[in-house]
């Protein structure tokens, strides 16, 4: 009999204990509050035919569903802000330092163009002749129509970004004639998760239909 007591108390003291120390605190933060959210209520004919004591109860409901959204709120935007400022903070002090900012503003470029504004910078995924006539890799088209190049100033050349695996900030720009190119039905994102993967990550390798462009442009000759 006596294990069992001890057992009992084992069990319902830490339960009590939580249900007190939960009830003294809701009644702390919510007393203070709980008459004029009831005022409140009353004017907006909201609870008039309820007990008293629900009253109360509902006020404290409502008085610590504010708190709690409120903080939140307050959370967010401390964080927000301190977050904000850490950031400028740290970039002020990495511009600050001779090499260390020609690294940063380097990075911060390369970041920008390939991932913030990568509808921008790539117009469509190709796969292009490279190294050799008989190899292909996985290319993005950077700039099209380009004329005037050396001694292919009457054909339209487009350059073409052939990224580095597994690191795709590395890569080659490189000219080819478009009837080079064999365009895919494939997007950025696409590309570069499989170029990142080294090719682990399965894509669909369909091939866009020729467009008339392509269809007119003329015949492959080596640059």
């Amino acid at each position: 009999m006596k294990k069992y007591f001890i057992t009992g108390l084992a069990v319902l003291l830490p339960l009590t204990l939580t249900l007190f120390i939960v009830v003294f605190v809701f009644n702390r933060l919510t007393d203070p509050f709980a008459g004029i959210t009831k005022e409140i209520l009353r004017q907006n004919h909201f609870l008039e035919k309820t007990p008293p004591q629900l009253q109360h109860l509902i006020s404290q409901v409502i008085i610590v569903t504010l708190i709690f959204f409120s903080t939140v709120f307050v959370g967010m935007i401390g964080r927000w802000l301190i977050v904000r400022y850490i950031l400028r903070f740290t970039e002020k002090i990495l511009r600050r330092i001779p090499f260390i900012r020609s690294v940063y503003n380097t990075c911060k470029d390369v970041i920008k163009t390939l991932f913030i504004s990568e509808g921008k910078s790539f117009k469509q995924v190709v796969m292009v002749p490279y190294p050799n006539a008989t190899t292909y890799c996985i290319g993005l088209i950077t700039r099209e129509n380009m004329v005037g190049l050396g001694s292919h100033s009457d054909e339209e050349l487009v350059a073409i970004f052939v990224p580095c695996t597994p690191n795709p900030t590395s890569g080659f720009l490189m000219m080819f004639r478009k009837n080079e190119l064999i365009y895919l039905d494939m997007s950025v994102e696409e590309a570069f998760k499989y170029v990142i993967s080294c090719g682990v990550i399965s894509v669909s390798f369909n091939p866009l239909l020729p467009s008339a462009d392509m269809l007119s442009a003329s015949p492959s000759v080596p640059l």
